[in-house]
Formats: structure tokens, C-alpha cells, sequence
């Protein structure tokens, strides 16, 4: 679980996403057609992504009718909905293109009608992609003392691989930015653990979203992350 083939430019899209509600207009037909072919490679697993163009979004969105939708089959975890769908987010972004996580800012019925949804599968999020009306900006984020208990300096001096994943995991999106996770680094590997939030709903997903940040910047560091399920989260060697 959790396989996938990452992608090096990614890790840069990392720290260049931000999210967008303002577009200036959908993908061209060459960027729809990339995205395609990645939703292909992470439909499996008990998930499917799936783009579509046309209604279905919110008023809250402007400027593009381009989004991609996360259909999990019952019983599969949340935290790979957040995993595989955060891997289009990232390409998107590679690709100069602005995206948003949206949890409530779409229309079911028209998202189950679009998708043909079954019995035995749910829709939790869509993520609406376009061409930014503005450039993206660094969002606030947890230090890093405060979201693995390790100052700059142990973190560095656990190695390099176990740094990049904390650090890239720091700056991955949630419901609200509540960072609903506790990161514990340690030479065995970075765990993503759950961490008590006001707003639970989005929470499984929202670490899902974080391991795969966690696994670029392993990636980045040359490691390959394999996750374990573990109380109260995951470990992630590398």
C-alpha cells in the first residue's frame, strides 16, 4: 500500500504549491492529457482518480471547470486517498499550474453523476486545477521544533534523508492548515502520527497528503519510503 512511482520534480513542487481559488483559465489540452495519464498510474489500491471538465464546482472557485476527483472504494483507507491524490496536486504544480483541495466547495450530486458513483465507493474531495490568477506564496506553517520536538540541529544530525522528509512533510497542505499530524524522527525512520484537532473530518486524509511529502523528500535524498502502519499513524522507512 502506498506504492508509487514518485517523480523528481516533484520535490520542488513541494515548496512552490500553494492553494488557489482565482484562475485565469483550465489546463490546455497537453497539460489535461500529462494529468491523465498520472491519474491512470495512481488509480489502483482501492482508488481511482478520475479529471473532469465542466460543472461541478462551488462559486468559491473562479476561473477554471477543470478538477480531478478521489473515488475510494469501502474500507480503504483515507490516508491513501490524501497520498494519491496530493501526487496530482504536486505534477500540476510542476507543470506551473495552481490547484485546491476541495472538502465541501463542490456539488456531490453532480460529482456522483459525473463519476457513476457505486454503492460501495465515496467521494470525501475533489481538487480543482487551473491556470493561478496570482503567483503562489508560502503559506505559515508549524516550526519545526514544535511539530517533531527536534531543534534544527538534532534533525540535522539524524541524516540527510530523515531531515528532507520532516521538512517537505512541514509544508503540506490541511482542512483549515491544522496540520492535523506529529512527526517523530529517529534513525529508524520518520513516523506521521495523528495529532488531536478540532476539525477531525479531513484529518486521515490530510496525512496521507503529509507521508507523501515525507516520501518526496526521502526521495530527494536518494531514499526509496516504505510504509508500516502503526499505532496511531505510520512509520516510514527509507
Amino acid at each position: 500500500m502506498f506504492e508509487l512511482k514518485l517523480e523528481k520534480n516533484w520535490y520542488d513542487a513541494l515548496y512552490a504549491r500553494s492553494s488557489v481559488r482565482k484562475y485565469t483559465g483550465a489546463p490546455d489540452k497537453e497539460q489535461l492529457d500529462r494529468l491523465g495519464v498520472l491519474c491512470r498510474k495512481v488509480s489502483w489500491q482501492g482508488i481511482t482518480v478520475r479529471m473532469f471538465k465542466g460543472p461541478g464546482l462551488k462559486s468559491s472557485i473562479k476561473g477554471t471547470d477543470v478538477y480531478a476527483v478521489i473515488v475510494a472504494k469501502k474500507g480503504t483507507p483515507m490516508e491513501l486517498e490524501g497520498y494519491m491524490g496530493e501526487a496530482i496536486v504536486l505534477e500540476a504544480t510542476a507543470m506551473g499550474l495552481g490547484t485546491c483541495w476541495l472538502g465541501v466547495g463542490f456539488y456531490p450530486d453532480v460529482i456522483s453523476r459525473n463519476v457513476n458513483l457505486q454503492s460501495d465507493e465515496a467521494v470525501h474531495c475533489v481538487i480543482a486545477i487551473g491556470k493561478a490568477e496570482r503567483p503562489a506564496f508560502a503559506p505559515k506553517r508549524m516550526d519545526v521544533q514544535k511539530l517533531c520536538g527536534k531543534t534544527e540541529e538534532q534533525l540535522a544530525a539524524l541524516g540527510t534523508w530523515q531531515k528532507e522528509a520532516v521538512l517537505a512533510a512541514r509544508v503540506a497542505p490541511s482542512a483549515m492548515n491544522q496540520q492535523p499530524w506529529k512527526l517523530e524522527a529517529e534513525s529508524v525512520g520518520v513516523s506521521i502520527l495523528e495529532r488531536s484537532v478540532l476539525y477531525k473530518k479531513y484529518a486521515p486524509l490530510d496525512r496521507g497528503i503529509c507521508m507523501l511529502h515525507a516520501a518526496v523528500g526521502a526521495y530527494h535524498a536518494g531514499r526509496e519510503a516504505v510504509f508500516k502502519k502503526t499505532d496511531g499513524g505510520y512509520l516510514m522507512r527509507a
